[in-house]
């Protein structure tokens, strides 16, 4: 699939490992997206409250703080930016959790870069 007109928009990807990180940013950059990459949960939350973004892209298991804080303490603050949230194991359960949630999903890694995509495309017309 293709990547859709993006110039503008600015992704905080939030991922441990260093190489994925800069797998997925350049994906993202040839699509058009700007992006900032931070390996930690604190380093997302500290990103989040120096920087706008127009989506955040976090692994939901990350050292010390999860993805699901990054995003539960992101609403607390209002920002109602859209989260893609990435897991191994997306359960029934946290599908059930997240569905609650206003412009939240949860993607299944390895990711599929067509379904990402697509996803993004949608988060950000």
């Amino acid at each position: 699939m293709g990547c859709s007109s993006a110039s503008t928009r600015r992704i905080l990807l939030v991922a441990t490992n260093e190489n994925f990180r800069r797998t997925i940013s350049r994906i993202l950059c040839r699509c058009g997206y700007t992006t900032n990459l931070v390996g930690s949960g604190e380093e997302a939350i500290s990103a989040l409250e120096h920087e706008q973004y127009d989506l955040v892209l976090s692994e939901v298991l990350l050292p010390g703080m999860c993805g699901l804080t990054v995003l539960c303490n992101a609403r607390q603050h209002g920002r109602t930016i859209p989260f893609v949230l990435l897991s191994e194991s997306v359960t029934e359960r946290m599908k059930w959790i997240l569905s609650g949630v206003d412009g939240v999903r949860c993607l299944r890694l390895p990711v599929d870069v067509d379904q990402l995509k697509e996803v993004l495309a949608a988060y950000l017309v």
